[in-house]
């Protein structure tokens, strides 16, 4: 059974000397947004306030129909800040990777526009990948925060490592599909260029593709500290819940892929029913949560049909719960 502990084959604590920087490269940071009028300002903001001041701000417009075109023109004057809109809506991958084809600079982050940065995130993790030239990108824990911007607990995550990790990691980012924070990343546009950005075909999980191609070629760098703010609100919930249809194919599409590929870890194929039942349960609890028990027993059983003994971890348990209960 796979279970969840912090990696220490390849662990390194990360030298904490390397936030004083004499020279600081420029990053491009990008914020797609469609619709999100009621949040966006307050993202720029958290990125303009930066303790790392040499960046460049693109704001990517999809064609919103609200207010978002408005509140960007508001920042038009300020130097470091693009402006860019749509003609059309686009969808998500294929608006970041308009982004990252007008970027200019070496370091490349991503955050949503309901989302905020901590001020000294593009410090660390810019300082990181100068300090592990070798690593192709960055990533940091992520706080919850509801709508007022109000931290929220947060019992869990997918995260494996106790403490800052430098090192190989394709196997987790395989295993706990997809651990990494989208907004919470940095990445070296040089990796970006040889390996391709999203795959415009995957409209829910084409970041975790992403990360599973550049952690095959690179090592990466963990920052064990809560650098970005993810927001939880109404609308996000709810466009989750209306896109399970599409993550349940695409989930276990790039599954089929990473097992298509040469040079998998005997490890990797050994626990590749778990993994898929791992899969199998995690699209089950989206249906869980979205009220939809036909769906959410059938995924439940596609998993139990893979692995005798599941993981039990908290939405197992629930899941397990749910199906037995409404029968009795």
């Amino acid at each position: 059974m796979i279970r969840k502990k912090s990696v220490r084959s390849g662990y390194n604590r990360i030298d904490r000397g390397y936030i004083a920087m004499t020279d600081r490269p420029l990053a491009s940071v990008l914020i797609p947004v469609y619709n999100q009028e009621a949040y966006v300002a307050e993202a720029v903001r958290s990125v303009l306030e930066q303790s790392y001041s040499s960046l460049e701000l693109l704001l990517l417009d999809d064609a919103s129909t609200d207010r978002t075109a408005e509140i960007f023109s508001k920042f038009e004057t300020e130097p470091r800040v693009r402006l860019y809109r749509n003609e059309k809506n686009l969808g998500f991958p294929r608006t970041c990777n308009l982004g990252y084809s007008l970027a200019r600079g070496e370091f490349l982050a991503i955050i949503a526009g309901d989302d905020t940065y901590a001020p000294d995130f593009l410090e660390k993790c810019i300082g990181a990948l100068l300090a592990y030239p070798a690593a192709g990108f960055v990533y940091t824990r992520i706080s919850l925060m509801d709508q007022s911007g109000k931290k929220r607990p947060r019992k869990r995550d997918r995260i494996c490592h106790q403490g800052d990790f430098y090192g190989r990691e394709f196997d987790n980012i395989v295993r706990w599909l997809n651990p990494i924070p989208h907004g919470a990343t940095v990445v070296r546009k040089r990796c970006v260029e040889e390996l391709g950005a999203y795959d415009p075909e995957l409209t829910a999980g084409h970041d975790w593709e992403f990360w599973l191609r550049l952690s095959k070629r690179y090592p990466s760098v963990f920052i064990n500290e809560h650098l970005m703010n993810y927001r939880v609100h109404s609308e996000n919930i709810t466009n989750k819940r209306a896109r399970m249809g599409e993550r349940e194919k695409h989930l276990i599409a790039i599954l089929d892929r990473v097992f298509a590929m040469e040079g998998i870890s005997e490890e990797l194929r050994r626990d590749k029913n778990e993994i898929y039942a791992r899969a199998y349960l995690d699209v089950a609890e989206g249906y869980r949560k979205a009220g939809e028990p036909a769906k959410m027993r059938h995924f439940l059983f596609q998993a139990l049909s893979l692995c005798k003994k599941p993981p039990l971890y908290l939405p197992y348990r629930r899941l397990l719960a749910s199906s037995i209960l409404p029968r009795l």
